[in-house]
């Protein structure tokens, strides 16, 4: 179906925007549809980028959780340790 673009278009902005409704949209020229989709998508991306180097640096402050390097320093600080002499 041609216009399948143009409504997926139309819901992503009520979905985001709940200020514009279709009829609102249906108003404006089409020129003016397309530049508006065009700067959503671009905040879209601008905010999906900052949303990952968010998580990235988050990641990278969180220690390591995995199991096995809890036992190799668990052994390493045994090792550490001097038995007592009698």
């Amino acid at each position: 179906m041609p216009l399948t673009d143009l409504l997926k278009n139309k819901l992503l902005i009520a979905k985001h925007y709940p200020g514009f409704t279709e009829q609102d949209m249906n108003m404006w020229p089409f020129w003016q549809f397309e530049e508006n989709i065009k700067l959503i998508n671009e905040l879209h991306e601008e905010e999906k980028k900052e949303h990952d180097k968010q998580q990235s640096e988050q990641q990278k402050s969180m220690p390591n959780m995995n199991p096995s390097n809890y036992m190799n320093q668990m052994g390493n600080m045994q090792n550490n340790f001097k038995s007592p002499k009698f």
